[in-house]
């Protein structure tokens, strides 16, 4: 019986000395969270971010302007507009923009050339030029906070049209229509934010100028023969995806 004794006391100092070294030990600590994105750049696979493309649309209002014959007495109109892009780095992207506008005249002014077709009419007032541009830019892009801003500029075809009654006007000299594709150029300055639930999206506001070569002197000997300009003011929204994804590998067969 008095053998017992000091092996209880031995085995009851055991498990004491067991239980305050467990409580010594630190508590297990939680791994950090991943840091956070930067504001106002896209996470990777979402957004502009290279190897990637993007269709978009945008509408607004457009004038053609200077002292020619297509910019005096111009009104405005509105403007449609749509481009692909395909994001080549975080600072360079190329587009390729479609798009119409169309300008009206003031009654107050006079025609360059009287229509043979309506000889008595002498203002502008029922005449029209429609603008189809194609246009190609390199864009070079920025970021300033929550927006995405770019710059671009390059060639263009650029289809113009001018009607009076709806119908196309003719040269009273040579007889030639007042239609056809010239070649010229654009510019182009806009900003865009993304989307917080859907990064892939974006709305975009953006300033465009075009230059159009018209001057035929071979065909347009009685007026109307003169470059055009034209800038339009437009708002839109855009979607980027994925251009060159992978494909998954594929699992080999069971035999």
């Amino acid at each position: 019986m008095a053998l017992r004794v000091p092996w209880i006391g031995i085995a009851c100092l055991t498990a004491w000395l067991a239980s305050v070294s467990a409580s010594a030990e630190p508590a297990p600590t939680e791994a950090p969270p991943p840091p956070a994105a930067k504001p106002g750049i896209p996470s990777t696979g979402t957004g502009a971010t290279p190897r990637r493309g993007g269709i978009g649309g945008q509408i607004g209002g457009s004038a053609f302007y200077g002292q020619e014959d297509y910019g005096t007495g111009a009104l405005p109109r509105f403007d449609f507009e749509a481009h692909f892009r395909y994001v080549f780095t975080n600072r360079w992207r190329a587009q390729f923009s479609p798009g119409f506008t169309w300008s009206a005249y003031s009654d107050k002014e006079k025609p360059p050339m009287t229509d043979i077709h309506f000889p008595s009419e002498t203002t502008k007032k029922r005449y029209l030029t429609l603008l189809t541009p194609m246009t190609l830019q390199a864009q070079f892009t920025w970021h300033i906070g929550q927006w995405l801003y770019h710059l671009g500029a390059g060639p263009g075809l650029y289809r113009v049209m001018v009607e009076n009654h709806r119908k196309v006007l003719q040269d009273p000299i040579t007889f030639r229509l007042h239609r056809g594709v010239y070649t010229g150029y654009s510019a182009e300055l806009g900003a865009e934010r993304f989307l917080k639930t859907l990064p892939s999206t974006s709305i975009e506001l953006s300033i465009a100028d075009h230059h159009a070569f018209v001057t035929r002197d071979d065909q347009f000997k009685g007026g109307w023969n003169s470059n055009l300009s034209g800038a339009g003011v437009r708002m839109g929204a855009n979607y980027y995806f994925d251009v060159d994804r992978k494909k998954p590998p594929e699992l080999p067969l069971n035999r």
